[in-house]
């Protein structure tokens, strides 16, 4: 009895420790490069990685979309688009075209009385209703979730459905990775060596999963070190255009999105992209 319970308080300490530092990483947007299928290169001394290894050469026709180059006019296998809300997904000569997917639940669907609409883990649209006859509940930071129903744990990049088995974990039967599908709308972007964007729309909220705008070279950025720590004690470098900027390196930038001001620095932490974020 004595054994079995220390392996339960060593597997619930793993959990924990294996979860924190996913969180940690994600703080650096490695979500990006999961989604480009790019490599990570760690040293012994960081849990999370100090660069990636991309393959992102272009071919010169047709589209690259997780490690694989599609010919003109074949067609991406829904599986890897659809839980980014894209569906039939085409490649052309050098971009991919994907049709507009409404969800039904967004159409006024899935609302009968005491029903609410029901998420199955990695699809973007419901599968259809969920009704009051479960009382079990997921509470997932100070929020409360009925069976079936999706949601995003803060400072990760998650997407999860509240389900009978809950026990507090995100486990695989309640969680996998965000799929942001980058190619399919920024194939240019990510062909420039433009910088992936995030804006900060929760202040308590640290994580950058998909980004929301590239931004592209211009002619007045001015680098400059913009981080002390890093800068001058790495050898690593970042890709933004045609120039190499190092670790702790970047520009200050402000963007209108929305309606609203944005004002991003720039930064080279985990090459080979540049990374902006929100002040």
């Amino acid at each position: 009895m004595l054994s079995m319970s220390k392996f339960t308080l060593t597997f619930l300490l793993f959990t924990c420790i294996c979860h924190t530092l996913a969180d940690d990483c994600d703080q650096h947007g490695v979500l990006l490069y999961e989604d480009l299928h790019c490599k990570p290169v760690k040293n012994s001394e960081d849990p999370c990685p100090t660069s990636f290894d991309c393959d992102l050469a272009q071919p010169k026709s047709g589209c690259l979309f997780k490690g694989k180059i599609y010919k003109p006019r074949e067609e991406i296998d829904s599986d890897l688009t659809y839980s980014a809300c894209q569906i039939g997904c085409r490649c052309g000569e050098t971009s991919t075209t994907c049709a507009v997917l409404d969800c039904p639940e967004n159409l006024g669907a899935y609302r009968e009385p005491n029903c609410y609409p029901k998420y199955e883990l990695g699809k973007c649209c419901a599968s259809g209703s969920q009704c009051e006859n479960s009382t079990k509940t997921c509470t997932v930071d100070g929020t409360v979730y009925k069976v079936g129903q999706n949601f995003y744990p803060k400072n990760s990049c998650l997407s999860c459905v509240c389900h009978e088995n809950f026990q507090g974990s995100y486990d695989k039967e309640t969680c996998v990775r965000r799929n942001c599908a980058e190619e399919l709308r920024n194939a240019e972007n990510i062909r420039n060596n433009c910088a992936p964007a995030y804006f900060r729309f929760e202040s308590e909220e640290n994580a950058l999963c998909c980004p929301n705008h590239w931004v592209c070279p211009e002619e007045n950025d001015k680098i400059e070190v913009v981080d002390k720590e890093p800068a001058g004690k790495s050898t690593l470098e970042c890709t933004f255009g045609s120039k190499k900027v190092p670790v702790g390196e970047g520009f200050k930038r402000t963007v209108n999105m929305w309606g609203e001001d944005r004002n991003l620095v720039c930064q080279c932490t985990i090459p080979p992209f540049l990374t902006c974020k929100q002040l």
